[in-house]
């Protein structure tokens, strides 16, 4: 065994690099069904390691992987025609011509592979994770251009159909799974295939679904390279310390940084998980705050607000993000015990994503209802109520309240309110305090129990609440 796994090494990196986006779920077959493990529900689930995927090529198991749930960083046209094999070739090379003829993806970027009965497997990698909404409607649109029916042609993963790997045994047939020659479909029966495989340029599959014209592509390509927005995350600290630096003075910082700003804001709000027309607001209160002169002589608030809305809707598109979104952050013991005495559950949840919020971007932050909404899963009047609890506790404080926004307001002829801004007033932790770090994924639930005890969270939320929501 030890002699294939360094055989191996160089295979199952590229599994991993082009295939598994989370390890935590999976699929194993035995005979021709197929048993879920998801660690996410299942804390004794084993996570899908390197050495199930070396069994995997081995041959004596077999597993599947699923999407990032909102994400895929590859798509998988899964051709079944059931018994009928020359149809499921046929339809295989009607999609890969359809691919190539009709939406530019290269003849190496296509990856075909035998499903181990009677189907075929198409596979397109991504250099970046695409929305998965995205991917299958890019998947919806080729099909519908080869005509093609989606019982037949299926897409994979998704967070709750997952898809088998390739190179491995089919469990009921003994088949290998081997990869294909795109034209031929006869098997290259090698377990190197994957090893020189590059994922290809991720932009393509979403030019497919946005219609600009080539201006609109050439200007905004330009405005990502003078903003340094790298693909979808704006990943470099200074462009989240820019961004931040914005937020504070209300303005532009230097003459001339209009399209800057523009879609630094519309990743921020993307980030923040604003509405488009909220996005659109922000960067308009920003340049109506601006000195006149730190514009050019031909620029108009017209000017600005038609290209607010069209870089804020091709960012959201592309799901252009600040880098930090995904980073880890620093949550301290007596910040949760602020937080678990506020109120009730809904109250805690929403007091908790503010100070997510406000370790993200700032002690000042902005937060609009329908953002709120979402990061509780709340209505308007419950997310209301929780607002005013907060500030009745001295949790937050207004730091501005149903402003209007006097610019946008005189353009509109209607009354327009800036979004509210609000900051945290609980205290600094104390040095050396009992802390953990957190990602966007990890609810309160998880991280108070990471830095309480069941019975001290108990005795903080009461009996009825913590059996309802907390405990394990």
């Amino acid at each position: 065994m030890a002699k294939r796994q360094k055989k191996n090494d160089k295979t199952i990196q590229k599994l991993n690099e082009l295939y598994i986006t989370t390890r935590k779920k999976y699929i194993k077959q035995k005979g021709d069904q197929y048993s879920t493990f998801n660690r996410f529900e299942h804390s004794n689930a084993l996570t899908l390691s390197d050495w199930m995927l070396q069994l995997h090529l081995d041959g004596e198991e077999t597993y599947g992987v699923f999407n990032g749930n909102t994400v895929n960083k590859f798509i998988t046209f899964d051709v079944d025609y059931a018994d009928d094999q020359p149809m499921a070739k046929w339809a295989t090379l009607k999609l890969i011509d359809v691919l190539e003829s009709e939406f530019n993806i290269r003849s190496h970027d296509i990856h075909v592979s035998f499903s181990g009965n009677k189907g075929y497997h198409i596979d397109l990698f991504f250099d970046e994770p695409i929305k998965a909404d995205d991917a299958i409607a890019f998947y919806q649109r080729v099909i519908a251009t080869a005509d093609l029916p989606s019982n037949k042609v299926e897409f994979r993963p998704t967070y709750r159909q997952a898809v088998k790997l390739p190179l491995g045994i089919h469990q009921k047939t003994g088949a290998r799974c081997w990869f294909v020659d795109r034209y031929t479909l006869e098997p290259i029966e090698s377990l190197d295939y994957l090893d020189a495989v590059e994922p290809m340029d991720h932009s393509l599959i979403l030019d497919a679904l946005i219609d600009l014209t080539a201006e609109q592509e050439a200007e905004f390509k330009e405005i990502k390279e003078r903003t340094n927005v790298n693909v979808t995350v704006v990943s470099e600290s200074q462009a989240f310390e820019k961004v931040t630096e914005i937020l504070t003075a209300g303005q532009l910082l230097r003459s001339n940084t209009r399209h800057e700003t523009t879609v630094l804001l519309a990743a921020f709000c993307n980030s923040q998980g604003y509405d488009q027309d909220d996005a659109v607001g922000i960067i308009m209160e920003t340049l109506w705050n601006t000195p006149r002169e730190y514009f050019s002589k031909n620029s108009t608030p017209e000017l600005w607000q038609s290209e607010a809305e069209r870089i804020v809707k091709y960012a959201y598109e592309r799901n252009y993000q600040l880098g930090n979104a995904d980073m880890p952050i620093t949550i301290y013991r007596s910040e949760i015990l602020a937080v678990l005495n506020v109120g009730t559950f809904r109250q805690k949840q929403l007091a908790y994503a503010m100070l997510v919020t406000s370790k993200r971007y700032g002690s000042t932050f902005y937060l609009t209802m329908n953002t709120a909404m979402r990061m509780i899963g709340a209505s308007k009047p419950t997310v209301s109520s929780a607002i005013k609890k907060l500030v009745e506790v001295g949790f937050i404080e207004y730091v501005r309240k149903r402003e209007i926004d006097k610019g946008r307001s005189r353009e509109l002829g209607r009354p327009l309110y800036k979004p509210n801004r609000y900051r945290i007033l609980i205290e600094k932790p104390k040095a050396n305090e009992q802390s953990v770090e957190v990602l966007p994924a990890d609810n309160l639930v998880d991280v108070a129990l990471l830095l309480c005890d069941s019975a001290e969270i108990k005795g903080t939320v009461g009996r009825r609440e913590f059996n309802n929501r907390w405990s394990r």
